[in-house]
């Protein structure tokens, strides 16, 4: 595996102006048995306004492929989406291809972008406390044609693919995030703008998830 990695931002933590670009690619062995290929990019920028107010973005992709004789990169390396990573009010991990039973499979590309307003904080919590209005999109798809996937009643196809903007989730809400003697606690409220609504036939709806909380680190 190797990897590029450039940060002007001015701190770690609930940076406030400056930016990080990274990026990662690893390749299987020529002699393993299944062989594929994974890349993964990712910006983040943070724009000064005015009166304490700034914008923040991230942006990133992940994609693989396999190679060889291998058809599809293997389902522990496939990726997820949904939730405080991704995209905000849908549910953790479950936007994407589905299986017969309605369960995430992951795909073999990934789409991330959350962008903030965020807005001024009083000097004391300006270290340990942010809010945060959010525009978030993104999604999972499978680009391949060799997996095929199926509706509720195991007949009707699906096609996971990415089809340009149509195709990709988006949402807007409300963030907190709280730097807790325990360690980065994250809180938001998010709104589905073109969730799709499953018919319990033909195709699986988009999970959805107003609140939703997590433990980690701020991008």
């Amino acid at each position: 595996m190797i990897g590029w990695d450039w940060d002007t931002r001015n701190r770690t933590l609930f940076a406030d102006h400056g930016s990080r670009q990274s990026i990662s690619a690893a390749i299987t062995l020529p002699f393993s048995t299944v062989k594929y290929w994974i890349a993964n990019y990712q910006f983040v920028k943070y724009v000064p306004l005015t009166h304490g107010f700034f914008f923040s973005f991230l942006e990133g992709i992940d994609y693989g492929q396999p190679l060889g004789d291998t058809t599809a990169v293997p389902p522990y390396r496939n990726f997820f989406g949904g939730g405080p990573d991704n995209v905000r009010g849908f549910r953790e991990s479950r936007l994407g291809p589905k299986d017969q039973f309605g369960n995430p499979y992951g795909g073999n590309m990934r789409i991330t972008s959350q962008n903030e307003l965020v807005f001024p904080m009083p000097a004391k919590y300006a270290q340990t406390a942010r809010v945060s209005f959010f525009f978030d999109m993104g999604g999972v798809y499978y680009t391949g044609n060799t997996i095929k996937f199926y509706g509720p009643d195991n007949v009707s196809p699906i096609n996971y693919g990415f089809s340009g903007w149509p195709s990709v989730r988006r949402s807007v809400g409300l963030a907190v995030q709280w730097l807790a003697p325990l360690g980065l606690f994250r809180f938001s409220f998010g709104v589905p703008i073109n969730a799709q609504h499953g018919n319990g036939l033909t195709t699986w709806g988009d999970e959805k998830e107003g609140f939703q909380f997590s433990v980690g680190n701020a991008f």
